[in-house]
Order: C-alpha cells, then structure tokens, then sequence
C-alpha cells in the first residue's frame, strides 16, 4: 500500500491505498493548525502510524507516502510557503519533516492538485477514458480550486502555482475577492459563493421562498439554493443560473487554454449533479467556438472526499514505480 494524506485547516485525512487506487483502510483525525507545524506533522505521522496498527500492517507494506497541503507551495523545496487555510504557517518544510518523521519518502503536492490526479488515475478521468486521459478538475466548495494532468502529469508552472482556476476572472472589474483581484471565478461559482450571494440577495429586501430562514438567522446552503431553483424560486433560479454560465466560462477558457478531453466538476456545489451539470453543459455549448470539434466532456467527479488521499497516495506509488 502506499499512504495518503490531505491536511485540512479542520481535518487530517489518511488512508491506505492499493496499486489500484482502492481505499484499504481510512481514518479522519482533528487539525488545529494554530497549535503550530510541529504538533500537526506529528499528529499526521501518528494517525498514520496508527492506521497501518489497526489494519495490522507494518511499516515494510508502504512503498511510500503523499500528502496534499494547501498552499502556497514551493514543490523543489517540500515547503508551504503560506495558506489562508493554516495560520501562522510560513516557510514549513513538511515534506522532509514528515518524511524524518515516518522513515518513508514522502511525495508533496497542492491538496487541489493531489484531487485531480485521484481522479485521474482512479476516478472519472479513468472511468471516462477507460485507463487516464488529460482532464482538468475544478473544485467547487468554500473556494474554487483546480489541478490540470496533461500525458500523465500534474501541470505545476515555474513558481509551482499553475491551475489556479478559481482566480480566472470571469466578470470584468467584478467582485472583489480575498486574492485581491476582481471577478474571480470562486466569487461567482463557489459553493460558498451561491450561498452568499443568495442571502445578501435576501437580506437586502429581494423576495423568495429562504427568505424566512434568513430573518430568523439560519445558515443557508448552496444546496438549498440548487432546491429552490429546482422548485421556482425565481431569486435562487437566477443566481444559480448565473454560477453555472460563470463555470461555464470558466471551461471554455480550459478548453482553449489546455485542451484535456474531460473538465471534472467536484466539490460541495457538485452535489447538485445533473442540477448543475445540464445547465453547465448547456450555457458551454453556447459559449465554446464553432471552429472545430474539440470540445471536452464536462463530468462530475466520483471520488467524492477521498479523491485527495487516493491522489495524494498515487502520486507516491508514481514515484516507487519510477524508482
């Protein structure tokens, strides 16, 4: 088995994963980053320890593990530079440290990037493609993120921040985002972003059916938002339609920008399904040129939450067979 790690600003994620890209054993443990780097690399490297134990497994059994950080991060040094996502992290060589801490090699990655080459090794990608295939994989959840494989392998860029796809800006001059730039695809497109825009919506005066549960303060989802449309709501309608023309720019840019033959949608606004892939399909066909037949086929993920450690333990058994 090789291990699999995503590091979460509220989870660690670990599991055992076969050659295959099948799921052995797999367990969820607590982050809290602001106890500081040292404490959460031990606690990784104790859950994994802790995993093989329970599944009755040594040390030997592992060809090796990959851990799927948030980044910021600089790859040819095994460092998270910075993250939103974990506070007061700076410069952390996780990857050597982990790596000292397990007695393995240890792959590192962008959590988005260990996504997509989950699902591209053992998700739709392979399921789509009968065995890999180039894909692109957006992530649709508090944020917008992205990861590109092209012939097998992970598009990482000269500063290792390529596939930034929530910051494609898809409104000129438009919504200012926490990046610092306007109009970014994650301020319209986001799970979090339906949701937000629907109660400021409501909160401002607009008329719908969430409007009651947003007088009485209650959290209102993307998924509530998707429901509503569905049944009328002509607020929730239009909002929702609205983040499916975005996304739906969004992949004609992908498209012309790196041609895979599949864009995976996954995250918490892909729950929606055909919800969000009918209309994300139709507002594409709109969209995309009328040059030449090369566009890709637009799916939803199918590895659901474990994508980033099966991803993340597949680029470990990459790097134990290329050795």
């Amino acid at each position: 088995v090789a291990i699999g790690i995503d590091l979460g600003a509220t989870n660690i994620k670990v599991a055992l994963v076969d050659e295959r890209g099948r799921v052995v054993r797999k367990a969820v443990r607590e982050c809290t980053p602001t106890r500081g780097p040292d404490r959460v690399i031990a606690d990784m490297a104790e859950a994994c320890r802790c995993l093989l134990t329970d599944g009755g497994l040594s040390i030997d059994c592992v060809v090796g593990a990959g851990l799927g950080s948030p980044g910021p991060i600089n790859l040819r040094k095994g460092m998270i530079i910075r993250s939103a996502n974990l506070p007061g992290w700076q410069n952390v060589p996780i990857r050597d440290r982990l790596r000292s801490d397990l007695g393995l090699h240890v792959e590192l990655d962008n959590d988005a990037n260990a996504a997509a080459y989950g699902e591209y090794w053992a998700g739709s990608g392979y399921k789509e493609s009968g065995g890999g295939g180039n894909l692109v994989l957006l992530t649709l959840g508090t944020g917008v993120g992205g990861g590109v494989v092209l012939g097998g392998q992970l598009l990482h860029g000269h500063f290792d921040n390529a596939a930034e796809l929530g910051h494609l800006i898809v409104v000129a001059d438009g919504l200012l985002c926490p990046c610092g730039q306007r109009g970014c695809l994650e301020q319209y497109a986001s799970a979090s972003a339906v949701a937000r825009r629907t109660v400021e919506a409501l909160s401002g005066g607009a008329g719908g059916g969430l409007a009651e549960r947003v007088r009485l303060g209650s959290e209102i989802t993307s998924m509530d938002v998707a429901r509503a449309a569905a049944e009328g709501d002509e607020l929730c309608g239009r909002i929702w339609r609205e983040a499916c023309l975005y996304l739906a720019i969004a992949c004609v840019n992908i498209q012309h920008a790196y041609n895979p033959a599949r864009i995976v949608l996954g995250g918490g606004l892909s729950e929606a399904g055909d919800a969000l892939l009918s209309p994300v399909r139709d507002a594409f066909r709109r969209q995309t040129w009328s040059l030449m037949d090369d566009a890709p086929a637009i799916v939803l993920a199918s590895l659901g939450y474990d994508a980033g450690v099966i991803g993340a333990a597949g680029l470990a058994w990459k790097a134990a067979n290329q050795q």
